[in-house]
């Protein structure tokens, strides 16, 4: 729902600001008026120019509410209840409104899992189907439980893939404020320098300050193509036919595509668990496991997992057919299905792909740090001797 701000007068006349969420101006109006406010100004709250304010919330933010949710459903308060004292997040107002919304919602007899449905930028379908099936079983705290397991190994996993990429970018910022260096400051004083220098340049060298001549305007015209294509891009993957062609590309990358294919298969199994160990049938939860996923590529594949079941196929042989999962990862949901605890297998398979990515993230990391450092010295280096090559041929200007 939209932030609005707005402007205000009290009973005893003084003036009271603030900013609150709400489905529309007018219902906004209503609630102030309620609080005994005499309304003056309500306007939609926008950042920068012409767009609309987003609710910032992190995974971190939101595991932490959820543990502390499901703690206070567990001690035994009622979900109003509950709500009320985990709606209290100073360090998060936009949140903290967001659950005081649905306190309000809830206590007027709407269901939690409408009530959240209502904020779907906050709630993702994973978390919807997990409070709906708590609702559905009475044990709302332990389905609670379990999705606080899966979102932390999330959070854990985006923390590894996001630490695995500090140093390297790192790097890649260091490479470009050198050469920004260098072509700012140092390159055009050796133009200026080999103006009068009476005698023909190496080639390379010629090269290079003309390129240093014509960089003005080539940023320019380099800023607005990256901006363009920026938003070309950002267009295309909001086609899903096209967003479905990126991430299937992703996953045949050199190097990335293994991290990709391991990162979509935890995501899966452990979701898929999650829903599983609930209590929701397996069907159901294959369309909410796909909906969720990151990669769409893969979340078709698992809507033709689906349709395979819906047809009267084992969940082994529907895996096997599409090849969602590698033939590992199938040989160990069979003796689950056989068993009787998927669910419990599906979780072996989530953490099989999690270690397989950990050590996928770390041969990685031991090839590209030592060549973007052979990256650096190359440009850097390269820079140097190109712009001191007219020296060694001073001798020759000098005869």
């Amino acid at each position: 729902m939209p932030v609005y701000s707005y402007e205000a007068l009290s009973i005893n006349g003084t003036r009271a600001k603030g900013e609150e969420i709400a489905l529309s101006e007018a219902v906004l109006r209503e609630e102030l008026a309620r609080r005994g406010l005499l309304v003056q100004v309500v306007r939609p709250k926008r950042r920068g120019i012409g767009f609309p304010q987003r609710k910032r919330i992190t995974p971190e933010t939101f595991m932490l509410f959820n543990q502390e949710f499901t703690a206070l459903l567990r001690s035994g308060l009622t979900i109003p209840e509950a709500l009320k004292l985990a709606a209290d997040r100073p360090d998060n107002p936009v949140f903290s409104q967001v659950l005081h919304h649905i306190e309000t919602a809830v206590r007027g007899g709407t269901a939690l899992s409408e009530a959240c449905a209502q904020h779907s930028d906050v709630f993702d379908s994973l978390y919807l189907a997990a409070l709906k099936t708590g609702e559905k079983t009475g044990a709302l705290a332990g389905v609670l439980a379990k999705y606080q397991v899966n979102l932390r190994q999330r959070v854990e996993l985006q923390r590894k893939i996001g630490h695995a990429m500090a140093y390297p970018i790192f790097l890649l910022i260091t490479l470009v404020v050198i050469l920004t260096v260098l072509f700012i400051f140092v390159l055009p004083r050796f133009v200026t320098l080999y103006a009068d220098f009476g005698a023909q340049l190496p080639f390379p060298t010629r090269v290079l300050i003309s390129l240093v001549r014509i960089l003005p305007y080539l940023v320019p015209l380099l800023l607005v193509a990256g901006v363009l294509g920026g938003t070309v891009w950002r267009r295309w993957l909001r086609n899903a036919a096209m967003r479905v062609r990126v991430d299937r590309l992703k996953e045949k990358l050199p190097l990335l595509g293994n991290i990709q294919r391991h990162t979509s298969s935890a995501q899966l199994a452990r979701t898929l668990s999650t829903l599983l160990s609930g209590g929701m049938p397996l069907v159901e939860a294959m369309q909410i496991t796909a909906e969720s996923l990151t990669s769409r590529y893969r979340g078709n594949m698992l809507n033709e997992v689906r349709k395979y079941i819906i047809g009267g196929a084992t969940f082994t042989s529907a895996v096997l057919n599409t090849g969602i999962l590698p033939a590992t990862a199938v040989k160990m949901i069979e003796v689950g299905e056989a068993s009787g605890g998927l669910e419990s297998m599906l979780v072996e398979v989530a953490i099989f792909h999690e270690e397989a990515l950990a050590n996928s993230l770390t041969r990685m990391m031991a090839l590209i740090e030592p060549v973007l450092m052979l990256l650096i010295g190359v440009f850097v280096g390269g820079i140097i001797i190109v712009m001191y090559l007219p020296i060694f041929y001073i001798v020759d200007v000098i005869k």
